[in-house]
């Protein structure tokens, strides 16, 4: 058969999406690709016989369902790269913005396509090639993507804090738990006249050190758990790249290829990263294992395949998330991650919880909240059923981690921040700034290793004191302090708020 006979752009367009997909999402699994490729070529298969009964000609059946593939990727793609750029007060990236010029597009190509009587091998060809073109790309840039390199291509002034190569024995298993947005003991109180001296009580008769000054360095994720994973503060973003940044690639390189898990692995250590309503962080040159991602993998590539085609404007993506798998299953398997396993691990398990989405009442029934149709009250409401049941699971997984270990493991349970519930971030007050920060920071440490620990330490400072204690390094403390920012999109706009918090108590 000629090429130029050949219909298999409308196949090639279709799949787009899903390569794509794989090389934004390179950890998941080439053969979850294989359903959605081999669903998705039936679907243009069945589409192009439509169209070619309707026609009468195949080829331009072929064209005009690759139009309008093009069509629809390329309206998410610039609605995606545009959205929030205003001109004259205008959203240019807004979907009702951009429906007029490609409804303009389509009117007009149809029009085309359905009237002319001109043969259409040559497009047809040039669709061919075009789409041939970006799969190989696509794949091209996921190969290059996967070779990675364990040195940091940003951040010159990180400071490169690493082990010394002596040789050691016996050395601890690591447990490092993130309960995202668990508000401190203060901030439980004041705000929703809740006590939670029961669970704190339950850490502290099961040996666990809890700071009764607790703050987090950050109050957004994305800066907090980069920063306790490489041990430092991350204002030296804003001195070299500036504050008005928007570029978030350098701090997730920091947080991907972070000194802790780059240490550890260089002791030897089986380091296991969890999917638990949130990415499994960590670079696959540091972490063996990534579990609790089957329906991890499936719901990326669904929401972002969806994102690729109309569903989007009548199904919102939330609908399609359901956490509840990824954090129970991750409760459930931190306690199995040594079995069987005679190295020293690490357990990296960041939890979307009790932050929203809220999935689990007190008792772990599952509940259904919407974001955009409740007020702030039962909001709060909802939060504090899911951080009851949390608290049931943390002690439940303490007890069997410390049942099940041969020697005495290192555990930390700490929030990346406070919750946060009606916090004005431009103009924030006192006890909004204390609200945003005070967490939960919980450290159990074999051997009198509670000693090294101090009452307001906060997370930059773990696993300094962590190496310093079993890992015969003398890694300087730092001076604890908290940085403010104002929205997710000016990180690098880092403001001390370190003595208000210290007047403030």
């Amino acid at each position: 058969m000629h090429f130029k006979s050949l219909i298999i752009h409308p196949f090639l367009f279709a799949i787009f999406p899903i390569v794509f997909i794989f090389s934004y999402i390179p950890e998941v699994p080439i053969n979850y690709l294989a359903l959605p490729i081999l669903l998705v070529s039936v679907v243009i298969f069945l589409l192009l016989i439509l169209l070619k009964l309707l026609f009468k000609d195949s080829t331009k059946a072929g064209i005009m369902l690759s139009f309008l593939l093009i069509l629809v990727i390329g309206y998410e793609y610039l609605h995606t790269e545009l959205f929030g750029i205003e001109i004259e007060g205008i959203n240019v990236g807004s979907y009702i913005t951009l429906l007029v010029p490609f409804s303009i597009i389509f009117v007009l190509g149809i029009y085309y396509l359905i009237k002319t009587k001109n043969k259409l091998n040559n497009p047809s060809t040039v669709f061919n090639i075009v789409s041939i073109a970006l799969i190989i790309v696509v794949t091209f840039y996921t190969g290059i993507y996967n070779l990675e390199d364990p040195e940091m291509k940003y951040s010159k002034n990180l400071e490169m804090l690493l082990l010394s190569d002596v040789e050691q024995t016996n050395l601890p298993d690591i447990y490092y738990i993130i309960l995202d947005g668990y508000a401190g003991t203060d901030s439980l109180q004041k705000h929703f006249n809740f006590d939670n001296s029961d669970f704190i009580s339950a850490l502290s008769k099961r040996g666990f050190y809890m700071p009764s000054i607790s703050y987090s360095n950050y109050p957004f994720t994305v800066l907090s758990v980069p920063s306790s994973l490489n041990m430092q503060y991350l204002n030296f973003l804003g001195e070299e790249l500036g504050t008005e940044l928007t570029d978030r690639h350098p701090i997730d390189e920091i947080l991907q290829k972070n000194l802790v898990m780059k240490n550890l692995k260089s002791k030897g250590y089986h380091i296991v990263s969890f999917h638990a309503g949130t990415s499994a962080d960590g670079s696959t040159l540091f972490v063996d294992e990534k579990l609790c991602g089957e329906k991890h993998y499936l719901n990326e590539l669904r929401d972002l395949f969806v994102r690729f085609t109309p569903i989007t404007y009548f199904i919102p993506l939330q609908s399609y998330h359901d956490k509840s798998y990824e954090i129970l299953c991750t409760f459930s398997e931190i306690p199995n991650v040594k079995d069987g396993i005679s190295q020293p691990i690490f357990v990296y398990a960041h939890m979307l919880t009790p932050h929203i989405p809220y999935i689990f009442d007190a008792d772990g029934n599952p509940v259904t909240f919407s974001p955009t149709t409740i007020d702030q009250s039962t909001e709060k409401k909802f939060y504090l059923e899911q951080l009851k049941f949390v608290n049931k699971k943390v002690i439940e997984t303490v007890d069997i981690l410390l049942s099940k270990s041969q020697k005495t493991p290192i555990i930390m349970i700490q929030s990346d921040h406070g919750e946060r519930t009606g916090i004005d971030w431009s103009n924030p007050t006192k006890e909004m700034i204390k609200q945003g920060l005070n967490n939960l920071n919980a450290y159990y440490l074999p051997n009198d290793g509670k000693n090294s620990l101090y009452d307001n330490i906060t997370p930059v400072n773990s696993f300094r004191v962590i190496f310093n204690e079993y890992f015969n390094v003398d890694f300087e403390l730092l001076d604890d302090k908290y940085y403010w920012v104002k929205s997710e999109e000016r990180l690098y706009d880092q403001k001390d708020v370190t003595e208000i918090l210290n007047e403030y108590g």
